[in-house]
Order: C-alpha cells, then structure tokens, then sequence
C-alpha cells in the first residue's frame, strides 16, 4: 500500500511521501519517494466583465506573484496596481482588476486546463515583444556564480528532483528573485510576479533547464537582459531573441557556456 503524507513550510512549494519499492537496489529496496505536489489552480478575471482564464496546472506556494507574474507576462495587467484585490479558496483564484480590457483578455482567455509543462498552450496568438535597451554586461565568472547561487536557492529540487528553477539578479548582482515550481513557465512567472510587487527591475535570469519560445518571452516582458539556462534552447527562442538583442546563453554549466544572441554583453 502506498501512503502519503504532506509536508508544508509557509509560503515555501510542498511535497509529499510515497513508500515505494525501487528494483534493482539489493541493500534496501524499500525507499521514501519524495514527490512534489501539483495542483490545479483555476484563475477568474472580475471587473467590469468576468473572465474565465481556464486552470493552470503549479506547485502551491507563492500564487500570488504567479498570477501577478503570468496577468503581468500576458499583458493583461501594466503593474501591481491594476490589481485591487485576490481571494484564493478552495483552488480558484478571483482577481479584482480596475479595469478588464476584452482585447487584451481574448488571446489569453483559455476555458480549460494548462499543464505544468506548457504555458503558452491554448492562446489564440503569440505575444508581441519589448526590444531591450540596455548595454549593461556581466562576466562569466559572475554568470557562473549565479548558477551556483541558484542551484543552493533549489531546495524542492534537491528533495525531490522534480522541480524547474528561476532566480533572478540586479545590475549589481544582488539576488531579488528565486522560485521553484513543477512548471517552468510558473515558475518564470513567480519571478515576475514578485519583481512586479516590490518594484525591481532585474538584469540577468538563470533557469535550471531548457530554454522555450514561453520563458524568452516573460523574460522580454519583465526586463530581463540577460538569460542564462543550464539546458538547450529552442530555435524559437533563439530566434524571438535575436530579434529582440537579448543576451540568450545555453548549456552554462561548470567553466563552460554557449552565448546564441547578443555576445557583447558577456565580458
């Protein structure tokens, strides 16, 4: 039989336990699986018109900055001033807005569920993007500093090994930003959203995988620089970035990195 038990740390994400047998292990194949949760969080628009925008699949913990992150990245929202109100209760998320703007809502206004591994799916269109003006540089050895920052900000990962990370850092190369979640779209919103609410402007990000058309993006959209993934990037966001001179570098990992847009603000 398998047994669960839930594991909470105040706004931290959550994980559980799960007894289960690992075959192939001689010594003890009897292990505790630490699994982190993913629930579905459905998000409803109120304001001058009620707006239905489907369920979104995420770790909990932080859903705030995630729906401010993700009303933020789809421009459905300018600021955490647009906001005048969120009540979560029993998994749905009513946000109040001062104003609802049917053509910014109808791309984004997608009646069923978003999972955790894709957050673009179910638009009607992509965005459009915010071309960066900054000449602001980092050296490799900062930029591998970060990762190693990041990393030891991973604390569900290095309990369960199945979460997607996103940290980010200011033009002084202060941490003002670190979330994990089972998405990383959610993830990259979470980020957003705090920066969002405290009213930071971030320079470099770090992700802890692959780098998608989604998080290029959401990084153009929050002011991101810079964006460094330990993982590949996809053709699209490769693209989306040199079309918009954003820094984009892949496979950072140990004294090594590949910069695909943008080289001249790695010194």
């Amino acid at each position: 039989m398998i047994t669960m038990e839930g594991h909470h740390d105040g706004k931290s994400p959550a994980w559980i336990s799960v007894d289960s047998r690992v075959l192939g292990r001689e010594d003890n194949p009897i292990a505790n699986y630490k699994a982190p949760l993913e629930n579905p969080l459905r998000i409803v628009l109120s304001g001058n018109q009620n707006h239905d925008l489907g369920i979104y699949m995420r770790t909990p913990g932080n859903d705030l900055e995630l729906i401010t992150g993700m009303l933020f990245n789809e421009g459905i929202i300018n600021g955490h001033e647009d906001m005048i109100s969120t009540e979560i209760q029993d998994e749905v998320a009513t946000v109040l807005l001062r104003d609802v703007n049917p053509e910014s809502i109808s791309p984004n206004d997608r009646p069923f569920m978003v999972t955790g591994s894709c957050g673009v799916c179910g638009r009607g269109k992509l965005h459009d993007h915010k071309m960066v003006e900054s000449e602001e540089t980092v050296s490799q050895h900062r930029l591998h500093e970060y990762h190693k920052i990041a990393r030891n900000q991973q604390r569900l990962f290095h309990q369960t090994g199945g979460t997607h990370g996103a940290t980010a850092f200011d033009v002084n190369g202060i941490m003002i930003s670190s979330m994990e979640d089972v998405g990383r779209h959610n993830a990259m919103d979470k980020v957003t959203g705090q920066l969002v609410i405290d009213g930071k402007t971030p320079s470099v990000c770090v992700l802890s995988g692959r780098i998608s058309y989604e998080l290029v993006q959401k990084a153009l959209r929050t002011g991101f620089k810079i964006v460094s993934g330990v993982g590949s990037a996809t053709s699209l966001a490769i693209q989306v970035a040199k079309e918009n001179d954003l820094t984009l570098i892949s496979f950072s990992r140990g004294d090594r990195m590949t910069v695909l847009s943008a080289p001249r603000r790695v010194v």
